[in-house]
């Protein structure tokens, strides 16, 4: 038995940990194809179908209703799943029963609140995020119908978050990442085509959450043993109060989550351009699985490791996660900078005026995808102060600065202002938790999915330079350039931990069959 990990170059320790990173984040990547993937159908039938305008209107009434909805929350999903895990590992069946039931019915009740408020309020809510073409009525009678959204989408949130607290992220995905967005895909896009308004889109919306919350709750019974489901409820209520509030707050200001961008082009222009900016970040989505799909299960590795003070373990693994997510993500957003158009073709004819949206959006989610989940390593080493503060900062740079580019340059201005702030405040993070736990997310790796990305965008310029135009042509130019992304890639050669996952989907490939690869999978 190789001492090294059976040949892949990796100890024990080292196996252990990128197998658990593996295991987990395909569940979660697998969850973000399909929500993410159905989005974008989603978006391409609802603009096709209502135009870019409606579509403008239907992405303001769905921002306003997010952002409530995380206020709802106000953090519980993160304490339930903390002091849920804390309670199992002690033993404590009440604990777990305690702190389930108090984070579920503690967000039923802030959920209500802010709906409440937000329903007395349609009217200058509307009136704020109604540029000078866009008629504030329409908003407010949204918003008062959409209003029991704010507390579907916390309960949902609040109940993936307890099953999470038993080790798994599947029920989390199938209620979450599955069953909602196709519930809600296929209700709305029925709605759409029988030629109902953003009205019934909106509706479908809020039905598609109670299917998911629904199946959240189921799974949470079954995950619950029969000593947890029988013991007297016991909460910590006020450290629960206290850990979720800081942990909201830090959720409720990420930029990339808020979504502010749309508010604020919503205050200066019309829905259109509204419409535009909201297909431009829809665009985006792809090159975002892999990051999203990696952070739920990083995050107690982190715990863990840092509590045992295992700092060179951590290191190694967030310089692999930083490289895996730079190696899916860089060469989708190499493609939006260099030949954007070519996604844009498939939404209706004005859509084809975000080219520039686009491009400069994807400019600043390299940062966003190349710094890796620094974040999480700030949060789980025991500082989530120190995001909450970065989160603030970003997003009272995000609204100065929007503020005075709209008004100016329209919704351009608003992309710059966005590629910015997320390459400033993600650069921070790096800088942060280099100087407060000693650990970076770049090795010497990292360099080629750099290199082979701008292997492959040459190629696309290249391809670009070539007589002919058209849809179909622009699709072979991307995927010559993706095989050659792929080729130089192999090229440089696979690291450890590469050749490891690699030698794992042999083995589970050619399980039962015999041979070498079922002896190399072992760890």
């Amino acid at each position: 038995m190789d001492p090294k990990g059976e040949g892949h170059g990796l100890s024990k320790e080292a196996s252990a940990d990128v197998q658990t990173l593996a295991k987990g984040g395909a569940v979660q990547i697998l969850g973000q194809i399909t929500s993410r993937g159905v989005a974008m159908v989603f978006t391409l039938v609802v603009s096709g179908v209502l135009g870019v305008a409606g579509f403008g209107l239907y992405k303001k009434v769905a921002q306003i209703l997010t952002i409530a909805g995380q206020m709802g929350m106000a953090g519980f999903n993160y304490a339930a799943m903390n002091f849920m895990a804390r309670s199992r590992a002690s033993g404590d069946p009440g604990g777990v029963r305690g702190a389930a039931r108090f984070a579920i019915a503690t967000t039923a009740v802030t959920s209500t609140v802010v709906a409440v408020a937000l329903w007395l309020a349609a009217d200058p809510v509307a009136s704020q995020f109604s540029g000078e073409r866009a008629d504030p009525g329409d908003l407010a009678q949204l918003i008062r119908i959409g209003a029991p959204y704010v507390i579907l989408f916390a309960l949902l949130q609040v109940l993936r978050y307890c099953t999470q607290a038993y080790r798994t992220m599947f029920p989390s995905v199938v209620a979450g990442n599955i069953v909602q967005p196709l519930f809600r895909f296929v209700l709305g896009v029925a709605v759409v085509l029988v030629g109902m308004d953003v009205v019934a889109v909106v509706t479908t919306e809020m039905l598609s959450l109670a299917i998911g919350a629904g199946v959240a709750a189921w799974y949470l019974r079954r995950m619950m043993t029969p000593a947890e489901r029988e013991a007297t409820p016991r909460a910590e209520r006020g450290k629960m109060v206290r850990f979720a509030l800081p942990q909201g707050g830090a959720s409720l200001l990420g930029i990339q989550s808020l979504g502010l961008g749309v508010l604020i082009v919503a205050m200066f222009e019309g829905n259109k351009e509204v419409g535009l900016f909201g297909i431009a970040l829809a665009l985006q989505g792809p090159g975002g699985i892999f990051l999203g799909g990696i952070v739920n299960i990083w995050a107690p590795v982190v715990s863990e490791l840092y509590e045992k003070r295992e700092l060179q373990r951590l290191e190694s693994l967030y310089k692999t996660i930083t490289r895996w997510v730079a190696t899916f993500s860089f060469p989708m957003f190499a493609v939006l900078i260099v030949m954007p158009e070519v996604f844009l073709s498939v939404f209706p004819k004005d859509a084809k005026e975000a080219a520039t949206i686009v491009a400069i959006l994807a400019a600043g989610n390299f940062f966003y995808t190349g710094t890796g989940p620094s974040g999480y390593v700030l949060s789980m080493s025991g500082r989530p102060g120190v995001n909450f503060v970065n989160s603030l900062v970003g997003v009272v740079l995000y609204v100065a600065f929007g503020l005075f580019a709209v008004p100016r340059y329209g919704v351009v201005g608003m992309a710059v202002v966005d590629a910015v702030v997320t390459a400033v405040i993600n650069t921070a993070r790096v800088i942060e938790v280099k100087m407060l736990i000693g650990v970076q997310p770049f090795g010497k790796s990292f360099l080629k999915p750099v290199a082979a990305t701008a292997i492959g965008s040459v190629v696309l310029l290249t391809w670009k330079l070539l007589p002919g135009s058209g849809f179909w042509f622009d699709i072979v130019g991307v995927a010559i350039a993706g095989a050659v992304y792929v080729v130089a890639l192999r090229m440089m050669g696979l690291d450890a931990e590469e050749r490891y996952v690699w030698q794992r989907i042999r083995s589970r490939a050619f399980k039962g069959r015999g041979g070498k690869n079922d002896a190399e999978a072992k760890p």
